[in-house]
């Protein structure tokens, strides 16, 4: 058994796929604007973007994406220009990983980490 995809049900599907195309360089698999369906492609992963008229923001579950990259800085440095709310601080954990989390246009939580190696 193997996760296929992610599905993300949204109203707002031309920006959220516009969204991840830009900030996360995914690219398009399968695209069909007349059914508001995208399948895009990451390294190792791959998100179905579904345009819906009937998601209740207030009650839809809320999704959270852990995505590892090998620059978080660069990554950050991409992906600013492409948010709309207060950003947050690249944070240290404990368990050997620098953290950033962000959302994407519909409030989805995304975050970035990279695994860093003890001095």
């Amino acid at each position: 058994m193997e996760l296929f995809a992610i599905e993300i049900r949204t109203t707002q599907w031309r920006t959220m796929v516009q969204w991840y195309s830009a900030a996360l360089g995914m690219k398009s698999s399968v695209r069909s604007d007349d059914d508001g369906y995208a399948l895009l492609v990451g390294r190792g992963w791959r998100l179905a973007i579904l345009a819906r008229d009937d998601v209740d923001q207030r009650n839809h579950s809320t999704i959270s994406l852990a995505i590892e990259v090998e620059d978080l800085a660069s990554a950050q440095a991409h992906i600013v220009p492409l948010l709309s709310d207060t950003l947050a601080e690249i944070e240290s954990s404990d368990e050997g990983f620098l953290q950033w989390a962000i959302a994407d246009p519909d409030g989805n939580r995304i975050k970035l980490f990279q695994f860093v190696t003890p001095d």
